[in-house]
C-alpha cells in the first residue's frame, strides 16, 4: 500500500498545484490513498464547503486540518456533511467527532487522526499527548492495525517527543503546520516519520503569505489585512510505503516540486 500525503495547502496558489499535479503523482507514485492538510485551502485560513468538494473532486480521499479549521464561520453549518474531513482531537472549537477515520483498504485497518500540538497554540485545549492518549481510549475497541497521525503543530522538539512516546501506537506520525520543508524522513522504530511535510503555495511567498504584507505587518508594524501571495505554486509531500502483510510502513519518500 502506498499513501501520498501533500502538505499545508495554502490559498488558490496551493489549490492550483494540486489540481494540476495531483492525476500524475497519483499515477507515478502509484498511490492508494491521497489524503491532503487543507487547513489553509480558503484564502491562506480555514476552509468552505465548495473548496472541500472540490478538493474531492480533483482525487483527495481525505482532508486534516490544523488550528485554523474554524476560521471560516461557515464551516458549522456544514461539517456534519463533510465527512472526509478529520479536525484537531483537541481544538478548543471542536464540537463533532470527526477527529478520526477508520480506513479500511487491502485488509488492514488505519486510523487516521489529526492533533494539535500546544507550543504556541492558543487554539489547542490540551498538549498533543494527553490528547492523542485520549484518542487511543476512544477508538480502541476498533482494533486498527496503527494510527497514521497529521501531527500540527509549530516545534521540532514536540514533534519527535510524540514519535518517540507513541512509537507502539502510532506508526505514521507526519508534521504540520510551519509550511517550511524538513529533510528529516525516516523509518524510525517502524513508524515514518517527517518533522514537517510542507507547503503546497505560492514559491515566492513568507509561508503563503504576501511579501509586502508581511513586511508591513511585521517589521514596519503597520496595521495590513492579511494577503495570500498569488503567484506559481510550490508543492510538498511525501509517499510512504506500507508493507501489506507486516502492516508496518518501510519507506518514506519526501517530495518538493519547485517552479522551473
Amino acid at each position: 500500500m502506498r499513501i501520498l500525503f501533500l502538505g499545508d495547502i495554502v490559498g488558490k496558489s496551493g489549490r492550483d498545484i494540486v489540481s494540476s499535479l495531483l492525476y500524475d503523482l497519483r499515477k507515478d507514485y502509484q498511490a492508494d490513498l491521497v489524503i491532503v492538510n487543507a487547513e489553509n485551502a480558503a484564502h491562506g485560513k480555514g476552509i468552505t464547503y465548495k473548496i472541500y468538494k472540490q478538493l474531492l473532486n480533483e482525487g483527495i480521499d481525505y482532508i486534516t486540518m490544523g488550528n485554523h479549521t474554524f476560521s471560516k464561520a461557515e464551516i458549522f453549518d456544514h461539517i456534519d456533511d463533510m465527512d472526509r474531513l478529520v479536525v484537531p482531537y483537541n481544538h478548543s472549537k471542536r464540537t463533532t467527532d470527526n477527529y478520526y477515520k477508520l480506513i479500511s483498504y487491502k485488509g488492514m485497518k488505519i486510523c487516521l487522526t489529526n492533533i494539535l500540538g500546544s507550543v504556541l497554540m492558543p487554539e489547542s485545549e490540551s498538549d498533543p499527548y494527553t490528547a492523542f492518549k485520549t484518542v487511543l481510549e476512544k477508538t480502541g475497541q476498533l482494533e486498527p492495525d496503527f494510527y497514521f497521525v497529521d501531527l500540527h503543530a509549530e516545534t521540532t522538539a514536540e514533534k519527535r517527543l510524540f514519535l518517540e512516546y507513541f512509537k507502539d501506537e502510532a506508526k505514521v506520525v507526519l508534521g504540520t503546520h510551519t509550511h517550511v520543508q524538513t529533510a528529516d524522513e525516516a523509518i524510525i522504530h517502524e513508524c515514518a516519520f517527517i518533522t514537517d511535510v510542507g507547503m503546497c503555495g505560492a514559491y515566492c511567498s513568507i509561508i503563503g503569505r504576501d511579501i509586502e504584507e508581511s513586511i508591513k505587518a511585521g517589521i514596519e508594524k503597520e496595521k495590513t489585512i492579511y494577503k495570500i501571495a498569488s503567484g506559481t505554486g510550490i508543492l510538498c509531500g511525501v509517499v510512504i510505503e506500507i508493507d501489506d502483510k507486516r502492516k508496518t510502513p518501510v519507506n518514506i519518500q519526501r517530495l518538493q516540486i519547485r517552479p522551473e
